[in-house]
């Protein structure tokens, strides 16, 4: 640690999983941005490229190996790192929303997400199997993208 101790960081934050939670999220913010790209699929390639990049090239995906197993035994790093992923998961709804049809309903929006994301996870903390391009491509036009999808 940085020579802070405990009582300065509890002034800050109230307990260690709003701590954690805090991190998590600096740290997805300043690593994977929503992407500024005129083509919704290419923005959506870019920011999985920035969440394999995170958790591979940085201490993220060791600390979000760390909270999944800590989450199984303390409820409080439960609910925080579920807030955490929803504020993402919400991040990464809205460039979806910008490839599929805008009156799509949120459950086909999760469902999306789902297919994109969890592959991407299960390789990052379950099989370790590799995580390239031409992979996270292949999910991306794997998905049986709603009717009324913009061309691209």
């Amino acid at each position: 640690m940085a020579g802070v101790g405990k009582d300065t960081l509890y002034r800050r934050w109230k307990s260690k999983e709003k701590l954690v939670q805090h991190l998590l999220t600096v740290l997805a913010a300043e690593n994977v941005p929503v992407p500024a790209d005129d083509d919704p699929r290419f923005a959506l390639f870019v920011f999985l490229q920035d969440i394999v990049r995170l958790n591979t090239r940085s201490d993220f995906g060791s600390i979000v190996a760390g909270i999944v197993g800590e989450s199984a035994r303390n409820p409080e790093m439960a609910i925080a790192f579920r807030q955490f992923w929803s504020e993402r998961r919400s991040i990464a709804g809205d460039i979806v929303r910008r490839i599929v049809d805008p009156a799509t309903p949120d459950r086909e929006i999760d469902r999306i997400l789902d297919h994109l994301l969890g592959p991407i996870y299960y390789r990052l903390l379950l099989s370790g199997s590799p995580i390239d391009d031409e992979y996270l491509w292949d999910l991306i036009v794997a998905i049986s993208w709603p009717t009324g999808e913009s061309e691209n």
